[in-house]
C-alpha cells in the first residue's frame, strides 16, 4: 500500500480535500459536504470556527470573519482577528489546519503529507507563503502545483488518445490559463498565463456597487458604507449571482437595510453580463496570450476544460464560444476538479504509476542582473536566463561580461518577472563570487540555471576563459520571511496548538497530565492499541476489519476528548480482542 499524500485546493472562496482509494480520486466531506467555505471566525465566546459556520456568521460578526485571505497571500500584511493579529499565512494554516483534522475524521488515519495547488500564476513568494501555511497546519508539503495543471491532471488520468486542451480556470480571487497537451499519460503544460486579482470577488464588488446605486435611486440616499452593510450586500449578490447562472432575472430583497429602508429591485442577467464584460474581457487576452506563448492558434485546441465556481457564469461561455470559436465543456465539477488533480500527483509521488505523468512549466521568467548603455547611460537591467514557459526541470545558460580592467569579484543577482526592471521584479537572491582572474574588462561570465520541480534553483558562475566556478542552491520557496516559531506562537494563543494534531487521540493525550493511575493506564493502552491499529490497517485487510479498526480508533479519540473512561476502557477492549484476532 502506497502512503497516503492529499490532495488538496486551497481556494480563494472554497477549499476541498481529495484522496486516491482503491485506485479511484475520492473527494473527502468536510463538515459533511464535498466543498468547504475559506472562511475563518471567532464565535460569540472566542473559539475559532472554519468553513461554513464561520461564512454564517459574515453578517452578524463581519469583525470577527476573515474570507478571500488568498489574495494576500505573500504581503507583509497583518489582518484582525477579535483582538489579535494574524498573517495571511496564519489564517490560510487555519483553514489546511481544519481540512487535516476533518479528513483524519473521515478516514480514520493520520494525514501527514499533501500536494497543494496555487493559481499558475503566482509568484514565489506566494507559492512560499502557501508552503508556510501548510507547515503550520502540521503538513508536509511534498509539492506545490498550479490549479490549471491540477485540473488537466485529473482529467488526463487515463486518456490515452492525444488531445491539446486549453484550460479556463476563473476562481473567486484569480484566473489562469494554460495550454496543455495530454497523450498517453502524459500531461504536458505547454503555456500559461493569467491574473492573480481577477476573479469571482470581482464580480461581487460590481455588484455591490450596482446594489448601492439601485438603493439611491429607490429613496434618494446613501447606503451606509461601514463593514456590517457592505458584508450583508455582498452576501444578498453573490446569492443573486448565482441565480442568474441559472434563471434570467432575479429579484432582490433585502429588508431593512439602512433603518427602516428596504432595498428592493430586479437584476437582470443582462444587466449583470454588462457589468463584468470588461474583466472577462482581460481573461480573453490572457488565452490570447497563452496561445500565442504556446504558438497555437484557437482552431487547434481540441477542448477547453472549465475550472472554479465562476465558469458557471453563462457570458464566460458564450463568449468563449463566440469570440474563440471554443466549446466549453464541464467534464468534471469544476469546483472539485483541482483537488482531484493534486491528489492524482500525490499518487504519482506516492509511487502509484497509474496516474498521469506532469510535465509542467514555470509561469515567469528567471533573470540575472548586467549594465547596460542602450539609453546612452549605464543601467542595471534584467538578463532573462529561464524564460516564462519553460518546460520544467529547466537549464540554460547565459553570458555576461566584467566591467572594468582586474575585476577580481562580480555579484550575481536572480530576480523573477517579466520587466527589464529589476524593481519590478521579484528578488529571489543574490550571492558575490570572488577570486576571478587579473583579466581586462569584459572578462566573459557564464551564468547557469537550474531549475527543478521543487522550486530548487541552482546558480553557478564560470569565468569562461579559467573555468573557475561557484555554485549556490537558492530554495526560491524560503524567499518569504516568516518566523515559524512566532508563527506558531500566535496560532497557539487562539487554538492551543501550532500544528495540529496527527488525529484526535493525540490531541487528547495533552491533558493526560492531571490524569489519575488508572486513566494515564487506559491513555497509554488507547496509545499502544491505535498504532497497532494503524499498522495493520497497512497490511490489506478486508475492507470491513479495516473500517472496524478505524472506528474503534475514532470512538477512543472521542472518549479521551470527553474525558468518558467509561467508553474509552469499552473501546480498548474491543480493539484489543480485534488486534489479537488479526494478528494472530
Amino acid at each position: 500500500m502506497h502512503e497516503l499524500i492529499v490532495g488538496i485546493d486551497l481556494g480563494t472562496t472554497n477549499s476541498e480535500l481529495a484522496i486516491i482509494q482503491d485506485g479511484a480520486i475520492r473527494v473527502i466531506p468536510i463538515h459533511g459536504r464535498p466543498i468547504m467555505p475559506s472562511c475563518v471566525g471567532l464565535d460569540g465566546t472566542g473559539k475559532l470556527v472554519v468553513g461554513e459556520t464561520a461564512r454564517n456568521q459574515l453578517i452578524a460578526a463581519p469583525e470577527h470573519t476573515i474570507l478571500s485571505i488568498k489574495r494576500q497571500m505573500g504581503e507583509d500584511v497583518k489582518v484582525s482577528l477579535g483582538d489579535k493579529q494574524f498573517s495571511p499565512e496564519e489564517i490560510s494554516s487555519f483553514i489546511l489546519r481544519e481540512l487535516k483534522q476533518e479528513g483524519e475524521r473521515e478516514l480514520g488515519r493520520p494525514i501527514k503529507k499533501a500536494v497543494i495547488t496555487v493559481p499558475a500564476f503566482f509568484n514565489e513568494r506566494q507559492r512560499r507563503a502557501t508552503q508556510v501555511a501548510g507547515e503550520l497546519a502540521g503538513l508536509d508539503v511534498v509539492r506545490i502545483i498550479n490549479e490549471p495543471t491540477a485540473a488537466a491532471l485529473a482529467y488526463g488520468a487515463g486518456v490515452k488518445e492525444g488531445e491539446t486542451m486549453l484550460v479556463y480556470d476563473l476562481g473567486g480571487g484569480t484566473f489562469d490559463v494554460s495550454v496543455v497537451v495530454v497523450e498517453n499519460g502524459i500531461v504536458e503544460v505547454k503555456a500559461s498565463h493569467g491574473d492573480v486579482r481577477l476573479g469571482g470577488d470581482d464580480f461581487d464588488d460590481l455588484l455591490v456597487a450596482h446594489a448601492i446605486a439601485a438603493f439611491k435611486k429607490q429613496h434618494d440616499a446613501e447606503l451606509p458604507r461601514d463593514t456590517k452593510t457592505l458584508r450583508r450586500l455582498k452576501v444578498v449578490m453573490e446569492r443573486a449571482k448565482r441565480t442568474l447562472s441559472d434563471e434570467p432575472f432575479v429579484a432582490i430583497r433585502e429588508e431593512y437595510i439602512d433603518g427602516p429602508r428596504h432595498l428592493e429591485f430586479e437584476l437582470l442577467r443582462d444587466d449583470y453580463e454588462r457589468l463584468i464584460l470588461p474583466l472577462l474581457e482581460r481573461t480573453l487576452d490572457c488565452c490570447h496570450r497563452s496561445l500565442s506563448d504556446a504558438q497555437l492558434t484557437p482552431a487547434q485546441i481540441s477542448k477547453v476544460m472549465l475550472v472554479g465556481g465562476a465558469t458557471r457564469t453563462p457570458l464566460v461561455q458564450s463568449l468563449l464560444r463566440n469570440r474563440m470559436r471554443l466549446d466549453p465543456r464541464f467534464e468534471i465539477d469544476p469546483d472539485l476538479i483541482v483537488a482531484m488533480g493534486a491528489a492524482a500527483q500525490g499518487a504519482v509521488i506516492a509511487g502509484d504509476k497509474h496516474y498521469s505523468v506532469l510535465v509542467d512549466i514555470t509561469p515567469h521568467t528567471w533573470n540575472t542582473t548586467a549594465i547596460s548603455y542602450r539609453r546612452g547611460y549605464d543601467e542595471l537591467v534584467c538578463v532573462p536566463i529561464i524564460r516564462r514557459n519553460t518546460p520544467l526541470p529547466a537549464s540554460k545558460s547565459e553570458m555576461v561580461f566584467t566591467m572594468f580592467d582586474a575585476q577580481l569579484e562580480t555579484k550575481v543577482d536572480v530576480y523573477q518577472g517579466e520587466s527589464d526592471i529589476p524593481a519590478e521584479n521579484t528578488l529571489i537572491g543574490d550571492f558575490l563570487v570572488t577570486g576571478l582572474s587579473a583579466a581586462p574588462a569584459n572578462n566573459p561570465i557564464v551564468i547557469h540555471f537550474d531549475l527543478d520541480l521543487n522550486g530548487m534553483l541552482k546558480v553557478t558562475a564560470r569565468e569562461k576563459i579559467t573555468g573557475f566556478a561557484k555554485t549556490v542552491t537558492l530554495d526560491t520557496r524560503a524567499h518569504h520571511a516568516v518566523d515559524l516559531d512566532e508563527a506558531r506562537r500566535n496560532i497557539a494563543s487562539l487554538v492551543g496548538d501550532s500544528t495540529g494534531p496527527a488525529d484526535r487521540t493525540d490531541a487528547a493525550d495533552a491533558s493526560a497530565e492531571d490524569a489519575t493511575a488508572d486513566t494515564q493506564e487506559l491513555l497509554n493502552t488507547a496509545k499502544d492499541l491505535r498504532k497497532r491499529g494503524e499498522a495493520l490497517t497497512q497490511k490489506n485487510p478486508t475492507a470491513d476489519d479495516a473500517n472496524e479498526i478505524r472506528d474503534l480508533i475514532h470512538h477512543s479519540a472521542a472518549a479521551i476528548k470527553d474525558g468518558d473512561w467509561t467508553t474509552l476502557a469499552e473501546k480498548n477492549d474491543a480493539l484489543s480482542d480485534l488486534i489479537f484476532y488479526l494478528e494472530d
